[in-house]
């Protein structure tokens, strides 16, 4: 089955309306949706954080599939240490029909030092992940850690060890290009992780900041990053998670920037097939 092409909803400013923002990604013409729920935490008036989130997500999964653009992955807000809120997620990610939850390690001490000792920081992460895994089991939902831009969280190839330690079907980890690039990973970083990811977030930037780009718009080498992906074997979709140019544009400015978004997913996704 061919990759889909989804984006994340932050595409949008937080607040924007849900039905609004699945009407006109639909228009465009992605295939799927990456709910942001950690969009969705912005004040305590948030239909997420009220005592009827579930069925607010009930209606954008009928709204979403009657558009053809189906929920198929998620972001949780905060990280592995964030408690109930955690719990909140996987559940709506359930009734949206989101399998696939992304759920930032957890990267600082208590104190709010960095972790920056793998082990350290695989032990930690492992023990406060593991209480999750049997509430997505019951709701179906595989969990993802990501790389990210502090401590030992920076290397992939400690997200992977991770997933080893977790042992778990509904544990994996999303690969997330634009923060490897940040620190010098390659992409044939993949190859040293061992461990295949179920996810990818796909965005561009110059190597200095964590721009969140438009594929193309930085110095990521595409070509190279397609290339690992198929030696590596993976078989999931083609997220994207290029938010800040459409998130900061004008509302006329936007169906354009989301077109060339568009534009970009179909190249990544040719050439991984090629």
């Amino acid at each position: 089955m061919e990759p889909k092409i989804v984006t994340t909803t932050s595409v949008f400013p937080k607040g924007y309306s849900a039905q609004k923002a699945i009407e006109i990604l639909s228009a465009i013409g992605f295939d799927a949706l990456d709910m942001a729920f950690d969009y969705w935490v912005y004040s305590k008036e948030s239909p997420f954080l009220s005592d009827n989130y579930l069925k607010w997500a009930e209606e954008l999964r009928e709204l979403s599939e009657k558009q053809g653009i189906p929920y198929t992955h998620s972001h949780c807000p905060g990280g592995a240490d964030s408690g109930d809120i955690i719990g909140r997620t996987i559940k709506a990610a359930s009734i949206l029909g989101a399998r696939y939850m992304v759920l930032h390690p957890m990267y600082r001490e208590e104190d709010q030092s960095e972790i920056t000792d793998p082990e350290r920081f695989i032990k930690l992460n492992a023990e406060y992940t593991r209480p999750w895994i049997e509430e997505a089991v019951k709701h179906d939902i595989i969990i993802l850690s990501e790389n990210l831009d502090t401590g030992a969280s920076i290397d992939p190839r400690n997200i992977a060890e991770l997933v080893r330690e977790i042992d778990s079907e509904n544990f994996g980890w999303c690969f997330d290009v634009g923060h490897a690039n940040c620190f010098g990973y390659k992409p044939d970083i993949l190859t040293k992780c061992e461990i295949v990811p179920l996810s990818l977030h796909i965005h561009d930037n110059y190597g200095d900041y964590d721009d969140h780009y438009i594929p193309g718009k930085g110095n990521v080498d595409w070509n190279e990053f397609t290339q690992v992906l198929k030696k590596t074997g993976y078989c999931g979709d083609c997220v994207l998670e290029a938010h800040s140019q459409a998130k900061e544009a004008q509302e006329n400015e936007r169906p354009a920037i989301l077109s060339a978004l568009l534009d970009a997913g179909k190249e990544i996704r040719k050439n991984m097939s090629v």
